[in-house]
Order: C-alpha cells, then structure tokens, then sequence
C-alpha cells in the first residue's frame, strides 16, 4: 500500500465543523485520517490553550505539538509564528486554513498529492 495515501491531520475546532480556532488558543483538535481517498474521524483531542494574552510558553507550545507526534499535518484558522517554528522542527506541515472541515480536508490532500509530484 502506498504509504503516502495515509496520513493524519490535526484540526483545531471548536464545533467539529469548522476550523475557527488560532492553535495557541485551540482546547480541541479533531483527528482525521486519509485512507485510500476516503478521510475518516479517528478522535477528539483535548489539549491546554499555549497562547495566555498573546504570550506563550515554549515548553508549553512543544508539549501541544507531542500531542500531534502521529500526524503529518496541523490545521487551524490561524498559526503564530513561534507554533510554525515548532510544528516544522518536528516534521508537522502546519496550514491556516479557517472555514468548513470538509473543505480544509480537502485542501490538505490535494497539497498532499501535489508533495508527492516533487518528493
């Protein structure tokens, strides 16, 4: 099987619908994996808000992203500088990409298929 039509994605959401969380600020991420071109919902991830009053902890901010460690992507309405940095240092392809779930998926694979064109 090819392994690059199987992938995770983290999803910041407040509702399951939409991406319309920033990640510092995110409580829950919704996991969804590709499969053979099929996306299917694996969980519901609870994790604590980095982003205090536009400050954050590193430490904090490094242990969110463990939370992620079996994903290749991050999705949210929003993503900070600082969380870019972090996500790239452990292999994850952060997107900011707000509006309808179904629709940011979508995106994703397709950028997915795009990698697989120059990887």
């Amino acid at each position: 099987m090819d392994k690059s039509k199987i992938f995770r994605v983290a999803v910041a959401s407040t509702d399951g619908y939409t991406v319309d969380t920033h990640f510092g600020r995110a409580n829950d991420f919704y996991i969804y994996q590709y499969l053979i071109d099929e996306w299917i919902f694996v969980e519901k991830r609870n994790v604590k808000p980095v982003c205090q009053g536009g400050q954050h902890s590193i430490a904090a901010m490094e242990h969110n992203v463990e939370q992620f460690a079996d994903c290749q992507y991050v999705v949210a309405s929003k993503i900070g500088t600082g969380a870019m940095s972090v996500l790239q240092q452990e292999h994850l392809q952060a997107m900011a990409l707000p509006g309808d779930i179904n629709e940011a998926l979508e995106k994703v694979s397709t950028y997915n298929e795009i990698q697989k064109l120059f990887g």
